[in-house]
C-alpha cells in the first residue's frame, strides 16, 4: 500500500469554513480521480499558540496510482486549493509506503 499525505495549516478564522470545504469539495475531488482505495484526515493535536493543522492520507494499491495522481491529476486539484484559500492555507505533500 502507498500513501499520499497532505498536511495543511490552516487561518485559525477560517478554520470551520476550510473544513467543510475540505469534506465537501476537495476530498470528492480526489476521491473522484479513482486513484485511491481509501482516505483519511486527522486534526494534529497541537499548542494553543499554533496554527490548527491537518493531515490528509491517501491509500493508493500501487506506485502506478500515485504517479498518475502527481503527475497527471493533482495539479489542478491543488490549484483549486490554492485558489479558493491562498496563503491562508499552508500545504505540502509527501508520499509514504507502509511498512508493517
Amino acid at each position: 500500500m502507498h500513501v499520499i499525505n497532505i498536511s495543511f495549516q490552516i487561518a485559525p478564522t477560517l478554520q470551520a469554513q476550510w473544513l467543510e470545504w475540505m469534506k465537501s469539495k476537495f476530498i470528492p475531488m480526489i476521491v473522484a480521480t479513482q486513484c485511491f482505495d481509501e482516505h483519511k484526515l486527522y486534526e494534529l493535536m497541537v499548542d494553543e499558540d499554533q496554527a490548527p493543522t491537518y493531515t490528509l492520507q491517501l491509500f493508493a494499491a500501487n506506485q502506478d496510482l500515485l504517479v498518475q495522481f502527481k503527475e497527471t491529476l493533482s495539479p489542478a486539484i491543488m490549484d483549486e486549493l490554492s485558489s479558493t484559500w491562498g496563503d491562508q492555507c499552508f500545504h505540502f505533500i509527501t508520499n509514504m509506503s507502509i511498512v508493517n
